[in-house]
């Protein structure tokens, strides 16, 4: 999710964090986020557990064992207020259409500002 990476710091201006769910295992995530320096967290749901609690198409899953990556952008109160459900691996999210609806949230304040002590 190179694109992902590349507008890390647009998203984070928002006070939006990026979280990616992906079905693979720990030792091929740590590979990955290593190799791309990956600055969001990346969540390993082998099993599919977490798709399932989020409505991603469970039935690929059983009958393909295998989900494409998910992406939610989480505020800071733990509000998820946007998700992106990939239909491949291949595929790279387009962040301008969340990017707009971010901003939009914050100008009008729905997104809570960092507060700094």
């Amino acid at each position: 999710m190179a694109q992902l990476r590349h507008d890390h710091a647009q998203f984070k201006a928002l006070n939006t964090q990026v979280l990616m769910v992906v079905p693979n295992g720990l030792k091929l995530i740590k590979k990955y986020i290593t190799a791309n320096q990956i600055p969001y967290p990346v969540l390993s749901d082998k099993g599919a557990k977490v798709a399932a609690q989020y409505f991603i198409d469970t039935r690929r899953i059983i009958l393909l064992s295998f989900f494409p990556p998910s992406v939610f952008l989480i505020d800071q109160m733990g509000k998820i207020l946007y998700t992106n459900y990939q239909t491949s691996y291949i595929q790279e999210p387009d962040n301008q259409e969340p990017l707009a609806i971010l901003a939009e949230l914050k100008a009008n304040a729905h997104i809570p500002a960092v507060i700094s002590a």
